[in-house]
């Protein structure tokens, strides 16, 4: 709770007041139920309590299965609120969906109750058996009140959910019960009847069940979803949610997955300066999101972000559906992908709509037991390492090689491309059905140092790496896949960005994902299915 609301509530904790009924705000448009001709009324038999529950519905008439897109209404609205989302669903071509999950925050029923993640769970199965859904491609959306759902649906549904987007939301309904009593704002008294039945009186522990800051844990394991929150700089002063909301929420997730993540934070102090300057001095230029300002960002890994941008109460007009159809990529690759600041964590960073499936390995062949272990063969754990993708991939990217051309091995040189060749062979039978292919990505391993730098199991190393190179560009071409060249396009400045020459600085990983990104953006943007 924020020093200034602190002093509201002590002024006003004298004095007792009825809190009134007022007119839904202006970004919380209740009475707008303007629905395109495409999106149809329907009714979803309850599984709780087998009541009906309405919503909107629009199935995609693309061929084959599409992405399904769940848009959760506000906090005064319900399933018939008028939504811009659905528009983006039409236009693109996703399966839509706008459950009405007991309607208003304002009732027992509602609010965050097991009643309402019910239906919201109801709503997506609903929505799958009677569309062709991408059941690896299915995405939260709210705003406000739909923030505080999206969010309570993270921590609480029973579903498999690439992605959720929460904008504005409410996470603590304690701290805002008190933020809106003392602004006489009705939010306090729609709180208190959900958790009470009496709009004069909260009950705390009740508000504490219905929020998703004091839940331990997501029920499901969300370690393959990402969840994306944001809010307005000015929210909480020209709008209804104080920004500590989504601050609170964020650095509570990311203690959750990680107590020891310090960096993902956000600090105390940051939080008291943007709360109070209302931006962040000092921020330096970060960008834009949907046409706005960012003033501020963090993230956990690919699962957790924080934006902070020039604005109030509200999810910005523009396409906020844009990280949808997000790509599932498997990388497959040695201890230069496995590092944390690794070639595939820099490969997240240039495309944060993808979800980008790590199974790099310090020491990984392609067909060799490195070491005597058989983990370390990469043809011996193909299965295994497929699986990881738990579904057919979008794209497969390989860049091994390097531990290949160790000294140990040179005299079994000319057997790598061959057992790279069986591995793109075992792949593409594991991932093609009805005659489409996955794109397979072959990189070429990275250049060695001079031998005066190696340590000895590497020595004569750059010659049988420049050597796999050209084969490995034999080996895609004859496979029908593609190649992406790395080799040729850090050499001249290799010896700048590696420490020992085998494994690269931070700036030589960015400069490989960055080589991989140009190569590979325009092929996976043209396939659209």
């Amino acid at each position: 709770m924020t020093f200034r609301i602190f002093l509201l509530l002590a002024f006003f904790g004298s004095f007792t007041f009825q809190i009134s009924a007022q007119n839904d705000p202006k970004w919380d448009d209740t009475k707008s139920k303007d629905w395109p001709a495409e999106a149809k009324k329907v009714s979803i038999r309850s599984t709780i309590d087998g009541s009906e529950q309405p919503a909107y519905f629009y199935a995609a008439t693309s061929a084959g299965p599409r992405p399904l897109v769940i848009s959760l209404h506000t906090w005064s609205g319900d399933f018939a609120q008028k939504d811009t989302v659905v528009n983006f669903c039409i236009r693109k071509g996703y399966n839509y969906i706008h459950p009405n999950f007991r309607g208003p925050n304002n009732k027992p029923e509602a609010c965050g109750s097991d009643l309402v993640v019910s239906d919201i769970d109801d709503a997506i199965s609903w929505a799958q058996a009677n569309s062709q859904t991408d059941p690896e491609n299915i995405h939260v959306i709210g705003v406000s009140g739909g923030g505080y759902a999206t969010v309570l649906t993270y921590m609480r549904s029973k579903h498999k959910i690439r992605s959720f987007s929460a904008y504005a939301g409410i996470y603590n309904l304690v701290d805002w019960y008190h933020e809106s009593l003392g602004r006489k704002a009705k939010y306090a008294g729609d709180i208190a009847a959900a958790t009470s039945g009496n709009r004069d009186e909260i009950n705390i522990e009740n508000a504490k069940k219905r929020s998703p800051f004091f839940t331990a844990k997501p029920v499901t394991d969300r370690q393959n979803s990402t969840l994306a929150i944001y809010c307005g700089i000015h929210d909480g002063y020209t709008g209804s949610v104080p920004i500590s909301q989504s601050f609170n929420m964020y650095n509570k997730l990311v203690s959750d997955f990680n107590p020891a993540a310090p960096f993902a934070r956000v600090p105390q102090e940051y939080i008291n300066l943007m709360i109070r300057e209302r931006t962040m001095p000092g921020g330096g230029d970060q960008g834009k999101i949907l046409g706005r300002k960012i003033i501020y960002k963090n993230h956990y890994q690919d699962k957790i972000s924080l934006t902070v941008f020039e604005g109030g109460h509200e999810m910005p007009p523009g396409d906020v559906l844009a990280h949808i159809p997000s790509k599932n990529i498997l990388a497959i690759g040695d201890s230069n992908g496995a590092l944390e600041y690794g070639w595939v964590n820099q490969l997240k960073t240039l495309r944060p709509a993808d979800r980008i499936i790590n199974t790099c390995i310090s020491g990984n062949t392609i067909g060799f037991d490195n070491q005597d272990k058989k983990e370390l063969n990469t043809l011996r754990n193909v299965d295994q390492i497929l699986l990881k993708a738990e579904g057919k991939p979008d794209a497969v990217v390989i860049m091994l090689g390097t531990n290949d051309c160790k000294a140990i091995f040179a005299g079994q040189l000319k057997e790598v491309p061959e057992n790279l060749d069986k591995l793109i062979k075992q792949i593409k039978s594991k991932t093609t059905d009805n005659r489409v292919q996955t794109p397979i990505f072959i990189v070429s391993p990275p250049p060695f140092g001079e031998d005066n730098t190696l340590a000895d199991k590497y020595r004569g190393g750059s010659k049988r790496v420049e050597y796999l190179v050209q084969e490995f560009r034999k080996v895609a071409e004859k496979n029908k896949c593609y190649f992406i060249d790395t080799h040729s396009k850090i050499k001249t400045a290799y010896k700048y960005l590696t420490p020992d020459g085998i494994h690269l600085l931070a700036e030589g990983q960015y400069l490989l994902a960055s080589v991989i990104h140009d190569e590979m953006n325009p092929l996976l943007n043209a396939d659209t299915r």
